[in-house]
């Protein structure tokens, strides 16, 4: 994971103090990786103790474990501003080069706040378990239906239900051998949040797809899988967190496959063969 943009995409989740760091941090990258705790906490009027708890609030087991995260990251080239809000006066062809920019960028992003670790401590999970539950409602649940469809090509047992009231009874009915996904941009969507915590009561493992803010369904999964947050303003729909999800779940997908290629491989292969003989009925 993209240390850097992690720590920006963390800034509105952090107290006044944690901030007042992490802004430093993140002017003075190379200058920190050379500092001490205490100086670091001298630099921003701070303590060392408020230095420590900043970096394990960020995931790091300690400050130097931090820098040397950011040691790797600060070497990286910085992404572009994200200028991407569509205007009254826009014609056809700015909205075309707009959108291609959108999501080349969001994309790009996408892919830097992979953590790979987790990533893959997750589809070991999958594999591992009994079956798959996906949570997630309006166009975070078109996104569980894309996996449920490719899920199901592999024959991997998933399952999903668009009625608010059935995920959350099937919820509460979860073990330790189910694997739950769910799937908020904001991470506070309550039927998801009420769903994946009554899981996680009943021993099944979470895996979330959120914003890398510290929301609610962040906290409480097992395994986050962050996307970035660029939808501050108002744009027309969930377009760029919708992206960022199925890059995900795509990913999840794949390691899934690559668990048992020769499984994967027939599988697809007798469900290519149903429906080609069903198309030329």
């Amino acid at each position: 994971m993209d240390c850097i943009l992690f720590i920006k995409e963390s800034l509105d989740s952090l107290t006044p103090t944690e901030g007042r760091l992490a802004a430093y941090l993140l002017d003075h990258s190379r200058e920190v990786i050379h500092m001490s705790a205490q100086e670091f906490a001298e630099q921003c009027g701070s303590s060392p103790a408020a230095v420590v708890r900043l970096a394990q609030k960020l995931g790091f087991k300690g400050f130097t474990a931090l820098k040397l995260e950011l040691a790797r990251a600060s070497g990286q080239e910085e992404p572009d501003a994200f200028q991407s809000a569509i205007r009254d006066n826009d014609d056809m062809e700015t909205i075309v080069h707009k959108a291609e920019r959108i999501h080349l960028h969001n994309t790009s992003l996408t892919y830097q706040m992979v953590n790979v670790s987790v990533l893959s401590q997750a589809v070991e999970e999958i594999c591992t378990g009994r079956r798959i539950h996906l949570f997630g409602v309006g166009a975070s649940g078109l996104l569980a239906m894309d996996f449920l469809y490719k899920s199901s090509r592999i024959g991997i047992p998933a399952f999903y239900h668009s009625d608010v009231h059935t995920n959350l009874a099937t919820a509460s009915l979860l073990g330790p051998e189910d694997i739950v996904i769910a799937i908020s941009y904001s991470g506070e969507t309550l039927e998801t949040v009420l769903a994946a915590r009554a899981a996680k009561e009943r021993g099944s493992k979470v895996i979330a797809i959120t914003q890398a803010n510290r929301n609610t369904l962040a906290r409480l999964a097992d395994y986050p899988l962050y996307i970035p947050g660029e939808e501050r303003e108002f744009r027309v729909g969930a377009m760029t967190s919708r992206t960022s999800g199925l890059l995900i779940l795509d990913l999840i997908y794949l390691g899934i496959a690559k668990h048992d290629p020769e499984r994967t491989q027939e599988n697809l292969r007798q469900t290519r063969a149903l429906i080609r003989a069903f198309q030329r009925e």
